[in-house]
C-alpha cells in the first residue's frame, strides 16, 4: 500500500518539475550578471588553454 503512495507521490513531483521546465516557471531566478562579454575576445581571461590538457586532481603532497 505504502509503494503505491511512494510511486504516486513521485510521479506527482515529477509531473509537477516537468509542468514548471515547460512553462519556465521559476522559484529563484539567481542573481543576474549585465554585460557579460559574448565571446572569448571580449574576455581573454574567461578560456585558458594551457589547462586544456590537464586532469583536474594533480595529486597531494
Amino acid at each position: 500500500m505504502m509503494n503505491k503512495l511512494y510511486g504516486a507521490y513521485g510521479l506527482f513531483l515529477t509531473a509537477l518539475a516537468g509542468y514548471m521546465g515547460y512553462t519556465g516557471y521559476v522559484i529563484n531566478r539567481g542573481d543576474e550578471v549585465k554585460n557579460v562579454p559574448r565571446s572569448v575576445r571580449d574576455n581573454p581571461g574567461s578560456y585558458r588553454s594551457i589547462y586544456a590538457n590537464y586532469a583536474r586532481y594533480m595529486g597531494g603532497k
